[in-house]
């Protein structure tokens, strides 16, 4: 008998679920139906690229938390055990694959990691640790020397930069619209790439790609479809689409991390580009079926990939004006400290 109301409370429970989603997805947009349908996609290649054991952005993210755990006060004796089994494992499968998405200082990083992991766990009597290192001694055997790309002090007694020039270079920074007939060098482009690749990103995952224009042909094609370029985009000389990698992620609570870190990215590219008196002008991508549809036929855009916008780049026109676009002040835009004051729960008098 309690088997049968089992069974049927269990059918209940998903009638009533079922008449609850009706309506609630009813009231969902087209456009967060394709972001959910995206995210799912990008969700399961996430899974293949885990089941195959070749998965960069896994990787990545394990190294950096890896990282996290050597940084700590104190540093634990046993850490990571849960998941350094797939690491090892992921890192033998990238590194033996010559064709791998890893350049040699991701290498390096990673092999450097591991080595300060296995030496401050050496004491730990985790099976998964001895597993683990037993089978990453053997496969590094052959390996010379590690470098040493791990934790390291962050000595900022003497900075790089001084505040007031990079207030003036932020200050500097205008859209601009209009730009004289000459290309960009690469050179100058790809020195914009690697600071913005310097941003940071959630468990150092690096969620997106630029995808670069310098072909007069191919940027009048693209340009053409988001909103906002009409009057201005025949005369462009560069432009950059910026793509989030929903694949970078496991669950759908990450899904706007494709917007973060690919927009604190593309502000420092944004900067290294007018370091280098090189304008620029972002381009916001409208969240419209068609445009979306449209651009994928134009540009190498997978399923589970979303254009996050573009940024027109190129040397200002010196005849050309920029708005101002005043900006807000610094008092009326932070706050301090500002933390509501507690509710306190008032009886019901018995």
């Amino acid at each position: 008998m309690s088997v049968v109301l089992g069974r049927l409370r269990q059918r209940a429970g998903k009638l009533r679920n079922a008449w609850y989603r009706r309506p609630r997805l009813a009231l969902v947009s087209s456009a967060q139906l394709r972001e959910y349908r995206q995210t799912a996609r990008g969700i399961k290649t996430y899974r293949q690229h885990q089941l195959e054991g070749k998965h960069t952005f896994l990787l990545r993210r394990n190294v950096h938390m890896i990282e996290k755990g050597l940084t700590m006060r104190p540093r634990r004796a046993t850490f990571a055990a849960e998941y350094i089994v797939e690491t090892v494992d992921a890192t033998i499968r990238l590194f033996s694959d010559i064709d791998a998405p890893l350049d040699e200082a991701e290498r390096e990083w990673i092999s450097s990691v591991l080595a300060d992991y296995f030496n401050a766990t050496a004491e730990s009597d985790h099976d998964n640790i001895a597993s683990a290192r037993t089978a990453y001694q053997s496969f590094v055997q052959q390996q010379s020397s590690v470098p040493a790309l791990g934790p390291h002090l962050h000595d900022l007694s003497t900075p790089a930069v001084k505040v007031d020039d990079l207030l003036a270079l932020a200050q500097n920074r205008r859209s601009a619209r209009w730009f004289r007939d000459e290309t960009v060098g690469r050179d100058h482009v790809d020195r914009a790439v690697a600071i913005a690749l310097e941003s940071p990103t959630a468990c150092n995952r690096q969620p997106y790609r630029f995808e670069i224009f310098d072909d007069r042909d191919a940027i009048k094609r693209v340009a053409e479809i988001p909103m906002g370029t009409a009057g201005y985009s025949d005369q462009l000389v560069g432009l950059v689409v910026v793509v989030g990698r929903l694949s970078a992620f496991f669950d759908e609570r990450d899904r706007h991390l494709i917007y973060i870190d690919s927009s604190l990215a593309t502000m420092s590219l944004v900067l290294g580009l007018e370091a280098q008196g090189i304008a620029s002008c972002i381009i916001n991508w409208p969240d419209i079926a068609e445009r979306d549809a449209k651009i994928r036929k134009v540009i190498n855009i997978d399923a589970d990939e979303r254009v996050v916008m573009m940024v027109a780049y190129g040397y200002p026109d010196n005849e050309a004006l920029v708005p101002y676009s005043q900006k807000g002040s610094v008092d009326a835009t932070r706050t301090y400290n500002s933390i509501r004051a507690q509710k306190v729960k008032r009886g019901n008098g018995r």
